[in-house]
């Protein structure tokens, strides 16, 4: 069932990496929209101090403009030039349109298997941070914002087919949780014995902390009637064509909401599965910041079977992925020894994870494609 929610807040927008990069983005757009001949002011700081940093974090980058720019060469724009420019900037509008463009931005931009880039590293400055907030200020007190503070939804629920993936024909929810905890248990022994302790070394593996593949996932509708899940895609393989079907969802289901950091630490902590070894890399290289290493300690994952036996359902709210998604959230309590820490990949926001069988599919098949005007932007019909 949903519930009656206050708007989304700036704190909880300034928590997150993706939320201070979709407060960037919507900062930047009054530079986008100006008819100037050169670059706004902020759009050139934030261009260039995101470049600098990158390169002095040894990020593997380049970049291009016009009038031509040495590739080699390090601007001198710092995170303190961001921050004066982000304190004088005239600000967009917010549209419920323009706050979703700037939220798919930043789910576009997540990465979980190597380093944050150079514009959320820029983000993550105390100094661009804090100036942010006048950003993130305007746009929770619009009521275009509304939306974002969104939980899930019964009656909206749909389900995506993408008419580009190969998914295997559904199986039993708990025999797909079962195969995976036990494949999980597995390969964490078998990492533990053959992968490297050192979490800077080289490696890369499964870098994702969804439930398993193979489960239901559905979506809620957009103020505009539009799937969610066809704008909000992290990893997102370029996929334009998919049909939604509406999806009955069973009544009384048991729906745990994930509305921040200590949401995910709770089931971590009731419900938890070690994954270090399987991890470790990928994630200690993700939660880095500029020269600042991340964390290096013991990983947990949600053990899905058993969040099964409580739960029917997980869903991950707009401010809960926001706030939390690409942060390290320490787990206390949940296993004896060395502390712990999680970490949200992978997922999509809005999304809900379902850990039983749905079995009523029948709705309408609903065809949508994805198109691009003539100045490059995308919408879905």
């Amino acid at each position: 069932m949903t519930t009656t929610r206050r708007g989304i807040s700036a704190d909880q927008l300034l928590a997150g990496p993706r939320g201070r990069r979709m407060l960037l983005d919507f900062a930047q757009e009054f530079g986008r929209e100006a008819d100037v001949a050169d670059r706004h002011p902020l759009d050139s700081a934030a261009f260039d101090a995101s470049y600098r940093l990158a390169k002095l974090a040894g990020r593997s980058i380049t970049r291009f403009g016009w009038p031509p720019v040495d590739p080699e060469e390090i601007p001198s724009a710092t995170p303190a030039d961001v921050a004066a420019a982000l304190a004088t900037s005239p600000l967009p509008t917010p549209t419920p349109e323009l706050l979703r463009s700037c939220l798919a931005s930043s789910v576009d931009a997540a990465m979980y298997w190597q380093g944050p880039d150079g514009d959320d590293l820029l983000c993550a400055d105390p100094a661009v941070r804090e100036a942010l907030r006048r950003v993130a200020d305007r746009l929770c007190a619009a009521p275009a914002s509304a939306w974002l503070a969104g939980g899930f939804e019964p009656g909206r629920q749909v389900i995506l087919n993408w008419q580009e993936a190969q998914d295997p024909p559904p199986c039993p929810a708990v025999a797909v949780l079962g195969t995976w905890r036990d494949a999980v248990s597995e390969e964490e022994a078998v990492a533990r014995r053959e992968r490297p302790t050192d979490p800077a070394a080289n490696w890369s593996g499964e870098w994702w902390s969804t439930p398993p593949h193979g489960l239901p996932v559905t979506c809620g509708e957009l103020f505009d009637g539009t799937p969610s899940g066809l704008w909000f895609v992290e990893d997102a393989l370029g996929w334009d064509r998919a049909t939604a079907r509406r999806v009955a969802v069973p009544s009384g289901a048991r729906v745990f909401e994930i509305d921040g950091a200590e949401d995910w630490a709770s089931l971590c902590r009731a419900h938890p599965l070690e994954v270090t070894a399987l991890r470790r890399h990928d994630w200690y290289r993700a939660t880095g910041g500029f020269r600042e290493p991340g964390w290096a300690g013991r990983w947990l994952v949600p053990d899905w079977a058993a969040v099964a036996e409580h739960y029917d359902a997980v869903h991950l709210s707009y401010a809960g992925y926001l706030s939390a998604a690409g942060r390290a959230i320490p787990v206390e309590g949940a296993v004896p020894g060395d502390p712990a820490c999680s970490l949200i990949a992978g997922w999509n926001p809005d999304a809900t994870y379902w850990l039983t069988d749905l079995t009523d599919r029948g709705g309408e098949a609903v065809p949508w494609r994805r198109v691009e005007d003539a100045d490059g932007d995308h919408s879905w019909v």
